[in-house]
C-alpha cells in the first residue's frame, strides 16, 4: 500500500512540476474585438471614455479596440445618429465580438453611424505663442466639452502657422487607414483671401514673378504637380499623426499647412513623419509633439539676388504666408525629460552644401546617430534634412521658450 502511495504521489509531483506548453495556454481574450480600419461606423462618431474629453484608443499598434464584457463606450455625433436622430451623444456597452447594447437592445457597432460627419471646431483662445501669434485650438465642440486634438501658434496678420502640439503613443502608429481625403477648410480665418486659391501653379508662378522680376525665373522654379516642383498645402501635423478618420479630418485646416516643396514633402519629410511613430511604437513611448515651421526661404530673383518666398500681399502689399525655410518635428518624453528634433529643408531647388550649412542649419546635425528614420537625408532634391538636440535647436530659433528638454531621445 505504501508503495501504491508513493508510486501515485510522484506522478502527481511530475505532473505538477511539468512545464505547460506554450500551446496549452489560453490567452485571455477580449469580449468585444472591433478593427478601426473597417468595423467602425460611417459617417464616424467620436470613440471617447465615457463623460471625459478624451478618446478611446487601441492599446497597441494592431488597429484593434479590444474591451471587456460590459465595458462601455461614448460616442459622439455632431447631428444626431442613424439609430438616434435625437441624441448626440450616446453610451454603448460591450456584449460580445462586435454587438454592443443601447437602450434595451442589441446593436451592431457599424450601426451607429452619424447623420452626418463632423467635421471639427477651430476655437479661438487670447494666449499668446510666438511672435504675436495665439494659440487657436482644433477639437469638436460638444457644448460642454471640447475633445481636443491639436493646439496651433497662428499669427492672423502673417498666416503663419509656427507649431502645432499634440501627441504620439503607441497606438499612433496604427492609424485608420482608407479614409476619404476631405477639402481643405479655412473657415473664418485668413479672411480677404482664397487660400486655395494661392496654392495653384498658376497663381505661383505669378507671385512669384512678382517677387523675382521674371516670368522666366517663376516658370523654371514652378512646373507643375506631376513632376511634384510645386509648393503644396503641406501638412504641419500630418493626417497619419492621428488615429480615427474623424481626427485625420480635422488636419485638413489651413492653419496646419504652410507652403512645402511638393518633392520634400512627399520625400524625407514624410520619411520622418513615418518614421517618428514607428520610433515611439517601438519603444512604447508617450510623447509630446511639437511639429513646426521656422524662417521663410529664398530663391534668386532676375538681379542675382535672394529673395523671400511668400504665395500672398496684403492690401498694402506686405507679403504674407510664408513659404517656410525648415519644417520640424520635436519629439519630447516628458517622464524621461528626453527629446529630439528632426529637420528638413524646404527647399528642393538648393543645390550646395554650403549654402544649406550656412543658412539652413540651426545645431550641430546629430543625423547620423539616428538609425530608425528611413531618409536620404543627403538627397537634395528630397530635402536636406537633420536632427538635433532640442535645447539648442530652440535656442537658435527662439520658438517655445518654456520647454527645457537636457537629454537625448536616440
Amino acid at each position: 500500500m505504501k508503495v501504491v502511495l508513493a508510486v501515485a504521489l510522484a506522478l502527481v509531483v511530475a505532473i505538477e512540476a511539468r512545464e505547460i506548453p506554450k500551446q496549452d495556454i489560453i490567452p485571455f481574450a477580449p469580449a468585444c474585438t472591433i478593427n478601426i480600419n473597417t468595423q467602425l461606423p460611417r459617417p464616424q462618431p467620436l470613440i471617447l471614455i465615457p463623460g471625459t474629453d478624451q478618446f478611446r484608443y487601441p492599446q497597441s499598434n494592431d488597429r484593434m479596440l479590444n474591451l471587456n464584457a460590459g465595458e462601455s463606450l461614448e460616442l459622439a455625433c455632431e447631428t444626431g445618429f442613424n439609430v438616434s436622430p435625437a441624441k448626440n451623444s450616446i453610451v454603448v456597452s460591450c456584449v460580445s465580438d462586435r454587438t454592443f447594447s443601447y437602450d434595451g437592445a442589441n446593436f451592431q457597432l457599424n450601426e451607429f453611424s452619424c447623420n452626418e460627419n463632423w467635421f471639427s471646431t477651430a476655437r479661438r483662445t487670447n494666449v499668446p505663442c510666438e511672435q504675436g501669434a495665439t494659440i487657436v485650438e482644433v477639437g469638436f465642440d460638444m457644448g460642454n466639452r471640447f475633445p481636443k486634438i491639436m493646439d496651433i501658434c497662428h499669427n492672423y496678420r502673417t498666416f503663419e502657422n509656427h507649431w502645432i502640439k499634440h501627441e504620439f503613443h503607441v497606438a499612433h502608429d496604427g492609424f485608420q487607414q482608407g479614409v476619404p481625403r476631405p477639402d481643405w477648410h479655412q473657415g473664418d480665418f485668413q479672411q480677404g483671401i482664397n487660400v486655395n486659391l494661392l496654392y495653384t501653379v498658376n497663381r505661383q508662378r505669378t507671385t512669384l514673378a512678382q517677387i523675382l522680376g521674371s516670368q522666366a525665373i517663376a516658370n523654371e522654379l514652378v512646373i507643375d504637380a506631376t513632376s511634384g516642383i510645386f509648393m503644396a498645402r503641406g501638412h504641419i501635423a500630418a493626417r497619419a499623426d492621428f488615429i480615427y478618420g474623424t481626427q485625420q479630418n480635422a488636419t485638413f485646416w489651413f492653419l496646419n499647412a504652410a507652403p512645402q516643396w511638393q518633392n520634400f514633402n512627399d520625400g524625407n519629410w514624410l520619411r520622418i513623419e513615418d518614421s517618428a511613430r514607428s520610433f515611439v511604437a517601438s519603444r512604447n513611448l508617450h510623447v509630446t509633439v511639437y511639429g513646426g515651421t521656422y524662417g521663410v526661404h529664398t530663391q534668386t530673383d532676375a538681379n542675382g539676388d535672394q529673395q523671400p518666398i511668400y504665395l500672398d500681399f496684403d492690401p498694402n502689399g506686405i507679403q504674407r504666408l510664408p513659404s517656410p525655410k525648415i519644417y520640424y518635428k520635436i519629439l519630447h518624453d516628458e517622464q524621461n525629460k528626453a527629446g529630439i528634433v528632426l529637420i528638413g529643408v524646404n527647399d528642393i531647388h538648393i543645390t550646395s552644401m554650403e549654402r544649406i550649412r550656412n543658412e539652413y542649419m540651426f545645431c550641430e546635425d546629430i543625423g547620423d546617430k539616428v538609425s530608425w528614420v528611413n531618409w536620404d537625408r543627403f538627397n537634395l532634391g528630397l530635402g536636406f534634412s537633420y536632427a538635433c538636440e532640442v535645447n539648442e535647436f530652440l535656442r537658435k530659433i527662439g520658438h517655445l521658450p518654456h520647454l527645457d528638454i537636457p537629454n537625448l531621445l536616440i
